[in-house]
C-alpha cells in the first residue's frame, strides 16, 4: 500500500470514529433530555393529584429543566465532543510516527487540559521517558487514578471542614496534581512503570510498547 492510500484510509477510518463520537455523545444527550423530560412529567402529574391541598399553589420551579439547562447540557457534550474530534486528529497523527526525529503531537487530558510540565516532543524522547516523567504523565491523563485511601481521606477532611464548601470533587481531582513525584517513586517497580509507559503509549497513538505483547 502506498503512503497516499495509507493516508487516504487513516483519514477514512478517522471520519467514520468521528461520526459514531458524535452520534454517541447525541444520543446521550437526548437520553438525559429525556429523563428530565419524564421526571417533571411525574412531578406534574403528582401536583395535578393534590391539586385540592392547600400547598398546591406553592410550586417551586428549581427543580424543572428549562431553556438554560437544555444550553448547558448541549454546551457541555459539544465541548466533549470536540475534546475527542481533537485527540482522535492527534492520535491518528502520531500512529504514522516512526522515526526519532518525529514531532510528536501533543494531547490534553480527559478535560482538556494540557500539562503546564515539560512533555516529550519527539519519538525518541517519548520512548526514551524517565521513570520520574512517566509517573508525572501517569497521573495528569488519569492512567494511574487515586487510592482509596486518598479518596477517603479528602471525603474525611470535607466532612470535619467548617467552610461547607464541599469541595470534595475538586479536591479528588487535584490529588494527582498534587503529587510530589520524587516522594512516591520507589512505590512503583519497574514492571508497574513499564506498564504505565504502554498505557501511556496507547493513550498517545504511538506503536510503542516495553511489556505488552501486541496490543
Amino acid at each position: 500500500m502506498s503512503n497516499l492510500e495509507e493516508i487516504n484510509k487513516k483519514v477514512s477510518d478517522l471520519e467514520s470514529i468521528i461520526d459514531k463520537q458524535s452520534k454517541l455523545i447525541a444520543s446521550t444527550g437526548q437520553k438525559l433530555i429525556e429523563m428530565q423530560i419524564n421526571d417533571v412529567k411525574s412531578r406534574m402529574k403528582q401536583i395535578d393529584s393534590n391539586s385540592n391541598s392547600t400547598n398546591a399553589g406553592s410550586i417551586d420551579t428549581a427543580d424543572y429543566v428549562n431553556n438554560d439547562d437544555i444550553v448547558q447540557l448541549v454546551t457541555e457534550l459539544q465541548s466533549q465532543l470536540d475534546f475527542l474530534e481533537d485527540r482522535t486528529i492527534r492520535r491518528t497523527y502520531n500512529t504514522s510516527l516512526t522515526s526519532d526525529k518525529d514531532k510528536l503531537a501533543p494531547l490534553s487530558n480527559k478535560d482538556g487540559d494540557f500539562p503546564e510540565f515539560d512533555t516529550p516532543k519527539t519519538f525518541a524522547e517519548f520512548k526514551n521517558l524517565s521513570k520520574e516523567k512517566i509517573l508525572e504523565m501517569g497521573f495528569f491523563y488519569e492512567i494511574i487514578l487515586p487510592t482509596k485511601e486518598e479518596i477517603d481521606e479528602v471525603l474525611q477532611n470535607d466532612d470535619q471542614s467548617n467552610e461547607g464548601n464541599n469541595n470534595s470533587k475538586n479536591d479528588i481531582i487535584n490529588i494527582s496534581k498534587n503529587k510530589d513525584i520524587s516522594k512516591i517513586e520507589s512505590e512503583f517497580n519497574d514492571d508497574q512503570i513499564n506498564e504505565i509507559f504502554d498505557e501511556l503509549a496507547r493513550f498517545f497513538g504511538l506503536k510503542l510498547r516495553r511489556v505488552s505483547d501486541g496490543w
